[in-house]
């Protein structure tokens, strides 16, 4: 939050001891191409749900105070994603780079963005084109075609919606909740394809459904809000479906079903396949509220044999269980939650 603007924006990325240099800068989406001191694109818009998760841990260790800790910046946090974020007024938060979402190089960002998409060299001019239009969402939605409404980024933000509501206390009528309802409201209404049962990120000015399936189109499990019959289809078709989703160990970033799934290491294309300790955290759960607790437990169980055999990695072969990418990640450590 001390990375923060007065008017509510936090930045993806801070730079903490000082601007990003020469060499990485060209990599981040800052004001200027040197001497930034924080990117100006947002990240996944999560931090309500972590706030009231240190709250209630604060409670349990002696520390209650964190809960109202400066909440009304955390309010203005929120407050400025809805003005700013979401041009066309339908309660999505829209997305201008493909990083914003913490998915930087799914697939499913291929056709969206074409040439300009994250793992491509193309990604240095859509951000150089950002920063023409000073980050404004309003102006690069009106002007080019390379923008979304992420199914991802906008449940995480109707649980931050839910968790503002929450610690305010709020009743039916509270502002916080009242955004949460019509957020998910939108996701039901605009991105469930009944075809197909998943959640579709709408993608151009058109809002066109993106077809390939990652596992952003489940994450709509993690919206209790959301009908049973809704969630209970994302669980057994595909989160559960051995075709799909249910791999040998964790869950899969991306459908084994798709050609785009690639399970193993790639130095730029993490996102393409490999299974993610925080998919898990999200989308467990909620399986397990629904009564699917055995294959719950089976998910953590295959997560835990692959620490035990390659250590908190900050991903993993779905197939295999082989750590992948950096060592000793923080990340992962959400394995201690699940088993919990």
């Amino acid at each position: 939050m001390r990375a923060g603007r007065p008017d509510g924006f936090v930045p993806h990325t801070a730079f903490w001891d000082r601007g990003a240099g020469w060499r990485r800068t060209p990599f981040y989406a800052t004001a200027r191409p040197w001497g930034a001191t924080a990117t100006e694109s947002i990240g996944p818009p999560v931090l309500a749900v972590a706030w009231e998760l240190v709250a209630q841990a604060g409670e349990i260790d002696g520390d209650p105070a964190f809960l109202g800790a400066d909440l009304a910046s955390l309010e203005r946090h929120y407050d400025w994603l809805a003005r700013e974020r979401d041009p066309d007024g339908d309660g999505l938060l829209t997305t201008v780079l493909p990083d914003e979402s913490g998915l930087d190089d799914s697939p499913k960002y291929d056709a969206v963005f074409g040439s300009l998409a994250h793992w491509r060299p193309g990604y240095f001019r859509l951000v150089e084109r950002c920063r023409r239009l000073d980050w404004d969402a309003a102006r690069i939605v009106e002007r080019h075609a390379e923008h979304v409404e992420d199914v991802l980024v906008n449940v995480l933000y109707a649980l931050s919606l839910r968790a503002l509501s929450r610690m305010r206390s709020e009743g039916e009528d509270g502002p916080w909740r009242i955004a949460a309802e019509r957020t998910e409201r939108a996701l039901l209404e605009r991105c469930l394809d009944d075809s197909s049962g998943l959640f579709r990120d709408l993608a151009g000015p058109l809002e066109r459904p993106v077809r390939i399936s990652t596992w952003s189109s489940l994450a709509p499990l993690a919206l209790e809000s959301l009908p049973e019959e809704v969630r209970r289809r994302l669980v057994e078709e595909h989160l559960l479906d051995p075709r799909r989703y249910r791999a040998a160990h964790g869950i899969p970033s991306v459908s084994m079903q798709e050609p785009a799934f690639r399970p193993g290491f790639d130095g730029f294309r993490c996102w393409r396949g490999p299974a993610w300790m925080n998919v898990a955290w999200l989308l467990v759960p909620p399986l397990r509220r629904l009564g699917y607790t055995r294959e719950g437990d089976a998910i953590v169980e295959s997560l835990s044999r692959a620490v035990r055999r390659s250590g908190f990695r900050e991903y993993y072969n779905p197939r295999t269980g082989a750590g992948l990418g950096a060592r000793g990640f923080g990340f992962s450590t959400l394995l201690v939650d699940l088993v919990d």
